[in-house]
């Protein structure tokens, strides 16, 4: 599971789903809820956790896709089998890893070093409160 720091910049509630804007380092990700956590507010710092599977991984990224979220990345370690490929990456959010089939890792025709675009669906990522421990907090 990928998991990084954000903080709330936004949260747009409408009739249908909630939208919920997160910033990480210069990054923005774009988040869909079917409702707004009861405990979220703009300026919490959360964790942004979303799953390997869920990493799309492109090499000559389209212009107009429907997923909002795209970030630049560079591939960075690879370890795969016959079937299946793990791929890290190191992006203005930290180590992001990917898992794709090893056909669409040929098909890409990736390698360490080269530049890709990564695409999370905003439906894809969760969030949880960072919760400090009573007793830690400095006045």
């Amino acid at each position: 599971m990928n998991q990084i720091t954000a903080t709330v910049e936004d949260i747009v509630e409408t009739d249908i789903v909630t939208y919920i804007r997160l910033s990480s380092s210069k990054t923005i990700l774009n988040l869909i809820k079917a409702k707004t956590p009861k405990w979220l507010n703009v300026g919490d710092k959360v964790y942004c956790k979303f799953s390997e599977a869920s990493v799309c991984v492109s090499k000559d990224c389209p212009g107009k896709i429907s997923i909002e979220n795209k970030l630049s990345a560079t591939l960075k370690d690879i370890r795969k089998n016959d079937s299946l490929c793990e791929l890290t990456f190191d992006s203005d959010i930290g180590n992001i890893i990917s898992l794709i089939t090893t056909r669409a890792y040929d098909i890409l025709e990736l390698e360490k070093g080269c530049k890709v675009t990564m695409l999370l669906r905003g439906v894809d990522l969760t969030i949880e409160p960072i919760i400090v421990p009573i007793g830690t907090i400095k006045n």
